[in-house]
This record gives C-alpha cells, sequence and structure tokens, in this order.
C-alpha cells in the first residue's frame, strides 16, 4: 500500500479530481501557493496513517432542500480520495453487487436506469403483474454505526489499511461537529440531525 505514496500519484489526484471540481476556488489557490510542500506533507501524514481530518467546514445547502454540508480542506480531500483509488476501490470493489450503482466509476445515473430497464424488460417477459418498491432510508448516514462497518472491513485490509479507514470514519466523533450544528438549528430552527458519539458518516461536498 505505501507504495503508492508518491509525489506523481498524489499530484495526479489533486490534478484530475480535486483542483478541477472543488467549487472554493479560493482554497485551490491557497494550496496552489505552496503545492510541492503540500504534497510533501500529505505523504508524511499518509506515511505516518495520519490522516488529518481535523476540521470540517460546516454549512447549510439550500437547494433542493435544507441539508448540512461538512467540507474538508484541499489537502484531507487528497487523502480522501488516495485511500478511496488505493484502498476502497481496489480492496472492496469485488465484494460489491453488480446493482450497486452509488458513487462507483462509471456506474453512474446513466449506467443505473440501463440496469432499471433491463431487469423492468425481465420482468415484463415473465410476469403479467408486478409492483416496484421505491424506498429511502431516513437519516441512513447518520445512523450508520461505526464498530458494526470497521468489523466489515477488518478481515478485509491490512493493519495500516484498517487503520486509515477507522481514522476516517470516526472522524464524527469529535464534539465541535454536534456544537457547529446545534448553531444552525438555534439561529435557524431548521430540523438538523445531530450526531451520535459512534454513528453517522460525514455528508461531504467537493
Amino acid at each position: 500500500m505505501k507504495e503508492y505514496i508518491t509525489i506523481p500519484n498524489l499530484l495526479e489526484i489533486y490534478e484530475k479530481e480535486i483542483s478541477k471540481n472543488v467549487k472554493n476556488k479560493k482554497r485551490v489557490y491557497q494550496f496552489e501557493i505552496n503545492k510541492m510542500q503540500n504534497i510533501g506533507n500529505i505523504i508524511t501524514m499518509l506515511n505516518n496513517s495520519n490522516i488529518g481530518h481535523k476540521h470540517y467546514n460546516i454549512f447549510l445547502i439550500y437547494e433542493p432542500k435544507v441539508r448540512l454540508v461538512m467540507s474538508l480542506s484541499v489537502k484531507d480531500k487528497i487523502i480522501n480520495h488516495f485511500v478511496t483509488r488505493y484502498i476502497l476501490e481496489a480492496k472492496l470493489t469485488k465484494y460489491l453487487d453488480i446493482r450497486n450503482c452509488a458513487t462507483r466509476k462509471n456506474m453512474g445515473t446513466d449506467y443505473a436506469i440501463k440496469l432499471v430497464k433491463k431487469y423492468l424488460t425481465k420482468m415484463k417477459n415473465k410476469y403479467e403483474c408486478f409492483y416496484v418498491l421505491k424506498i429511502d432510508i431516513k437519516k441512513y448516514f447518520y445512523t450508520i454505526d461505526h464498530n458494526i462497518l470497521k468489523k466489515m472491513l477488518i478481515s478485509k485490509l491490512d493493519s495500516y489499511e484498517y487503520d486509515l479507514i477507522s481514522k476516517i470514519i470516526d472522524s464524527t466523533n469529535a464534539s465541535y461537529i454536534n456544537e457547529e450544528i446545534l448553531k444552525y438549528i438555534k439561529r435557524y430552527n431548521y430540523e438538523i440531525s445531530l450526531y451520535d458519539y459512534g454513528k453517522g458518516l460525514p455528508i461531504g461536498y467537493d
């Protein structure tokens, strides 16, 4: 795993996946000023199993509905994408059902629509009448249990990879997160969920 922690790999992630997609261009500009030093810092952090994630920028978006967003620094975004590419995709993709289309490479909305059409055609050919159930799990990301999730991962990752992933999962346990959410609740009286300790994943945003 650590053999992938190189300047070219991290620069590629930054150039192709981060700099073009981060909506707050001021953050990109600030990162660019000392780009190579920042990349060097990321290498040190990854080699020392120090993922950062010390502070989420917490704010609200209002369309299509009021929603809490937790955004990371450019440096931490690079680490997230590195972990996704070299751990999550490399080690865990084989365990995912082919019908699981959420946030997977080359398996976006168009792919999901093709799957739906495929299975609808199969059902029409087999049955005269059938039903389709559309459901939404309320507060899904807020209720994911950290320990259960980590138990599912521990046998599939080496100790270094598991340690990195665990730190990212547990990053929502920081007390300041609920303190920031409470400020929005008190100020605007919005119905926004708080994080229970040991539960929930961050609601991301580029």
